[in-house]
């Protein structure tokens, strides 16, 4: 069978896909991964082939749509929309705009390639709305694949349980397809614990990182016969963690850790395995990192500037696999939930068990046998 996976953005969209699709080529099928034209060399560094659809539009990150300080959200939030205020609403339907610009952009490239290829199946981004258009105009299923978020976030309609977004309605219609049409199966990465219910119809499938061994993260690396307990610091602005976050991390340094780099999702390529004998993991709370960390049984300390990233922060939180501070923390309060992370054991356990879920969950192989029976329209998630 051909499959056509399909994504806007490498990074933390396009890893969830990777170990997926590796899997539909070592089962004996064709693969090929849409983006657009400045994503082609991650998916190439990925070992997998892309198929240039395009250019983005302008601006298509979040900057300019997420204000600086945005506050804390409910941590309920995507599943009550009718509870956030005006300003919160405007922002999901901004951020829903975006994408439907980016689905735009990439639309007829994509629909150009599915056609002639004639993929049986497409595997889309679950924000890169272009994939569902492309899916409808073939008659072939559709499946989302999630990144880590612990609700199933559609900003393609209006709060998020609405009639589809104007433009992406218009975007539909252009190609002859119902707007109404949906996506058949959401693979989600997601440990059941830490997700949020949803009416629609999700596949557990776990993320496996990039050589991830199987190993417990927590293992304390040795040094000159001496252990060495390790913070991991992911982030993915380009200028790195703000003032008060390296404050912090200095701090922790004269105190015995050792703070390195873990090139996670914002480096834009696998892989994502996390470095021997780390400890803690400190991030922005993003869902492939989130992922993860889980899948080492490591516990999250998350500095969370975005809406979607609190709320992952806060479901850790809530499990004891971590701790959500506000993005504006002192350093000393950043260093204190740091420490906590560190030496209070119980933070360790819950990550523990948090990861014995992670690898209770389908594997990519599994999750491609269930996705290309015949049964694949009644397949149970």
């Amino acid at each position: 069978m051909r499959v056509l996976f399909t994504t806007w953005s490498s990074g933390g969209h396009l890893a969830p896909m990777v170990p997926l699709a590796r899997a539909f080529l070592a089962a004996g099928h064709q693969v090929r991964i849409a983006v657009p034209s400045g994503c082609a060399a991650a998916v190439a560094h990925a070992g997998l082939v892309p198929v240039p659809v395009g250019p983005l539009p302008k601006a298509s990150g979040a900057a300019g749509v997420v204000p600086r300080r945005i506050g804390n959200w409910p941590a309920d939030w995507p599943v009550r929309p009718a509870g956030l205020g005006a300003e919160e609403r405007g922002m999901l339907r901004a951020l829903g705009e975006k994408q439907v610009r980016i689905a735009e952009a990439m639309a007829q490239g994509l629909v150009a390639f599915a056609r002639c290829w004639q993929p049986g199946l497409v595997v889309h981004d679950a924000s890169a709305y272009a994939g569902t258009v492309a899916a409808a105009v073939l008659g072939v299923p559709a499946v989302g694949q999630m990144w880590g978020s612990a609700a199933v976030l559609r900003l393609d309609r209006q709060d998020l349980h609405g009639p589809p977004l104007p433009g992406y309605a218009r975007l539909m219609r252009r190609y002859g397809v119902d707007p109404a049409y949906e996506p058949d199966l959401w693979l989600d990465p997601c440990p059941p614990g830490l997700a949020l219910p949803s009416s629609a119809r999700r596949m557990a499938v776990r993320f496996v990182p990039d050589g991830q061994d199987g190993q417990d993260g927590q293992d304390g690396a040795s040094e000159e016969g001496k252990a060495v307990y390790r913070v991991c610091v992911a982030w993915d602005d380009p200028g790195g963690p703000p003032k008060p976050v390296r404050a912090a991390l200095r701090h922790a340094g004269t105190r015995g850790a050792e703070v390195v780099l873990w090139p996670g999702p914002g480096a834009g390529a696998p892989p994502y395995r996390l470095p021997a004998g780390c400890r803690a993991v400190l991030h922005q709370g993003g869902g492939t990192a989130v992922v993860a960390a889980a899948a080492a049984g490591v516990p999250q300390l998350i500095v969370a500037p975005r809406p979607e990233q609190q709320l992952n922060g806060a479901r850790l939180a809530l499990v004891g696999a971590g701790r959500l501070v506000p993005v504006d923390a002192s350093p000393a309060r950043l260093f204190a939930e740091l420490s906590a992370l560190l030496e209070q054991p119980s933070y360790a356990a819950a990550a523990r068990e948090l990861r014995a879920e992670v690898l209770s969950m389908l594997g990519p192989d599994e999750a491609v046998t269930r996705l290309v029976s015949p049964a694949q329209a009644s397949c149970a998630p």
